[in-house]
Protein backbone atom coordinates (compact mmCIF):
# COMPACT_ATOMS: atom_id res chain seq x y z
CA UNK A 1 0.00 0.00 0.00
CA UNK A 2 2.96 2.42 1.00
CA UNK A 3 4.17 1.59 -2.18
CA UNK A 4 0.97 2.60 -4.52
CA UNK A 5 1.12 5.90 -2.69
CA UNK A 6 4.39 6.67 -2.87
CA UNK A 7 4.55 6.20 -6.48
CA UNK A 8 1.08 7.99 -6.71
CA UNK A 9 2.53 10.75 -4.85
CA UNK A 10 5.75 11.22 -7.13
CA UNK A 11 3.89 11.48 -10.30
CA UNK A 12 1.77 13.87 -8.88
CA UNK A 13 4.67 16.01 -7.88
CA UNK A 14 6.64 15.43 -11.21
CA UNK A 15 3.53 16.59 -13.35
CA UNK A 16 3.70 20.00 -10.86
CA UNK A 17 7.17 20.31 -10.97
CA UNK A 18 7.92 20.21 -14.57
CA UNK A 19 7.27 23.22 -16.77
CA UNK A 20 7.96 23.19 -20.44
CA UNK A 21 7.30 24.70 -23.93
CA UNK A 22 4.06 22.64 -24.35
CA UNK A 23 2.46 24.88 -21.42
CA UNK A 24 2.44 27.95 -23.65
CA UNK A 25 0.84 28.63 -27.11
CA UNK A 26 1.38 31.83 -28.49
CA UNK A 27 -1.10 32.14 -31.37
CA UNK A 28 -2.62 35.27 -33.51
CA UNK A 29 0.78 37.34 -33.01
CA UNK A 30 1.04 40.10 -35.11
CA UNK A 31 1.77 44.33 -35.41
CA UNK A 32 1.33 47.08 -37.53
CA UNK A 33 3.39 48.05 -40.13
CA UNK A 34 5.24 51.63 -38.92
CA UNK A 35 5.59 54.73 -40.18
CA UNK A 36 8.81 57.00 -40.69
CA UNK A 37 9.30 58.64 -37.04
CA UNK A 38 7.59 56.00 -35.10
CA UNK A 39 9.31 54.74 -31.97
CA UNK A 40 7.48 52.06 -30.56
CA UNK A 41 4.88 49.48 -31.59
CA UNK A 42 1.85 47.16 -30.28
CA UNK A 43 2.27 43.27 -30.37
CA UNK A 44 -1.02 41.90 -30.69
CA UNK A 45 -1.19 38.14 -29.96
CA UNK A 46 -3.07 35.52 -27.78
CA UNK A 47 -1.26 33.66 -25.44
CA UNK A 48 -2.55 30.31 -23.55
CA UNK A 49 -0.79 28.64 -20.47
CA UNK A 50 -1.56 25.32 -19.34
CA UNK A 51 -0.49 25.90 -15.71
CA UNK A 52 -0.31 28.95 -13.62
CA UNK A 53 1.93 31.44 -14.61
CA UNK A 54 3.54 34.90 -14.21
CA UNK A 55 4.46 36.53 -17.50
CA UNK A 56 7.65 38.34 -16.94
CA UNK A 57 8.82 40.40 -19.67
CA UNK A 58 8.83 40.63 -23.62
CA UNK A 59 11.85 41.66 -25.86
CA UNK A 60 13.26 41.72 -29.86
CA UNK A 61 15.76 42.17 -31.65
CA UNK A 62 13.95 45.21 -33.55
CA UNK A 63 13.15 47.14 -30.29
CA UNK A 64 15.32 48.66 -27.38
CA UNK A 65 12.91 46.83 -25.04
CA UNK A 66 9.47 45.68 -24.29
CA UNK A 67 6.86 46.46 -22.11
CA UNK A 68 4.23 44.89 -20.28
CA UNK A 69 1.08 47.41 -20.35
CA UNK A 70 -2.07 47.88 -18.58
CA UNK A 71 -5.09 50.45 -19.36
CA UNK A 72 -6.41 51.41 -16.09
CA UNK A 73 -9.26 54.33 -15.36
CA UNK A 74 -8.29 56.83 -12.82
CA UNK A 75 -10.74 59.66 -12.33
CA UNK A 76 -12.91 58.89 -15.51
CA UNK A 77 -9.34 59.13 -17.50
CA UNK A 78 -7.81 56.19 -19.05
CA UNK A 79 -4.30 55.48 -18.18
CA UNK A 80 -1.63 53.54 -19.33
CA UNK A 81 0.68 52.29 -16.77
CA UNK A 82 3.65 49.71 -17.29
CA UNK A 83 3.38 47.02 -15.25
CA UNK A 84 6.50 44.63 -14.32
CA UNK A 85 4.60 41.68 -14.90
CA UNK A 86 1.04 40.00 -15.42
CA UNK A 87 -0.43 36.86 -13.94
CA UNK A 88 -1.83 34.19 -16.36
CA UNK A 89 -4.06 31.71 -14.47
CA UNK A 90 -4.01 27.81 -15.79
CA UNK A 91 -5.56 26.56 -18.59
CA UNK A 92 -6.18 30.14 -20.03
CA UNK A 93 -5.99 32.32 -22.81
CA UNK A 94 -4.95 36.14 -22.15
CA UNK A 95 -5.74 38.25 -25.47
CA UNK A 96 -2.85 41.07 -25.61
CA UNK A 97 -4.22 44.38 -27.79
CA UNK A 98 -7.51 43.77 -26.00
CA UNK A 99 -9.03 44.43 -22.58
CA UNK A 100 -6.59 46.88 -21.18
CA UNK A 101 -3.75 44.82 -21.80
CA UNK A 102 -0.59 45.22 -23.98
CA UNK A 103 2.44 44.27 -25.38
CA UNK A 104 4.52 47.20 -26.75
CA UNK A 105 8.09 47.23 -28.36
CA UNK A 106 9.90 50.45 -27.28
CA UNK A 107 12.49 51.96 -29.20
CA UNK A 108 12.06 50.77 -33.04
CA UNK A 109 15.83 50.23 -34.24
CA UNK A 110 14.47 49.63 -38.00
CA UNK A 111 11.40 50.06 -40.25
CA UNK A 112 8.65 47.51 -39.53
CA UNK A 113 7.42 46.50 -43.10
CA UNK A 114 4.79 44.52 -44.30
CA UNK A 115 5.34 40.64 -44.47
CA UNK A 116 8.22 40.78 -42.28
CA UNK A 117 7.98 38.33 -39.43
CA UNK A 118 9.17 40.28 -35.91
CA UNK A 119 11.28 37.76 -33.65
CA UNK A 120 9.76 37.94 -30.34
CA UNK A 121 11.48 36.37 -26.70
CA UNK A 122 8.85 35.99 -23.81
CA UNK A 123 9.81 35.34 -20.72
CA UNK A 124 7.57 33.53 -18.22
CA UNK A 125 7.78 32.37 -14.69
CA UNK A 126 6.12 28.60 -14.22
CA UNK A 127 6.35 26.89 -11.13
CA UNK A 128 8.99 29.02 -9.53
CA UNK A 129 11.22 28.76 -12.96
CA UNK A 130 11.90 30.70 -15.78
CA UNK A 131 10.73 29.45 -19.07
CA UNK A 132 11.67 31.38 -22.36
CA UNK A 133 9.39 31.00 -25.30
CA UNK A 134 10.09 32.22 -28.88
CA UNK A 135 7.42 33.06 -31.29
CA UNK A 136 7.41 35.36 -34.21
CA UNK A 137 4.58 38.15 -35.03
CA UNK A 138 3.91 38.55 -38.86
CA UNK A 139 3.93 42.43 -39.44
CA UNK A 140 -0.25 43.26 -41.46
CA UNK A 141 -0.26 46.61 -43.26
CA UNK A 142 -1.66 49.81 -41.41
CA UNK A 143 -5.46 50.42 -42.05
CA UNK A 144 -5.57 54.22 -42.46
CA UNK A 145 -9.97 53.79 -41.61
CA UNK A 146 -12.36 55.43 -38.99
CA UNK A 147 -15.33 53.22 -39.70
CA UNK A 148 -14.67 51.21 -36.34
CA UNK A 149 -15.81 54.52 -34.38
CA UNK A 150 -19.50 54.02 -35.52
CA UNK A 151 -19.62 57.66 -35.44
CA UNK A 152 -21.40 58.79 -38.72
CA UNK A 153 -20.12 61.75 -38.69
CA UNK A 154 -16.86 60.64 -38.99
CA UNK A 155 -16.11 59.48 -42.64
CA UNK A 156 -13.67 57.24 -44.14
CA UNK A 157 -11.41 59.70 -46.11
CA UNK A 158 -9.54 56.40 -48.46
Amino acid sequence: MWRQFFCAASLFLAGHAWAGANDVIVDKAWLRESVPGQTSVTVQMNLTVAKAARLLSVRSPVAASGEIQNVVMHRGKLHTETVPSIKLHAHSTTLFGERGIYMSLVGLKQALNVGDHVPLTLVLEIGGKPVTINAAAEVRPLELSYQHYNDPTVKDHR
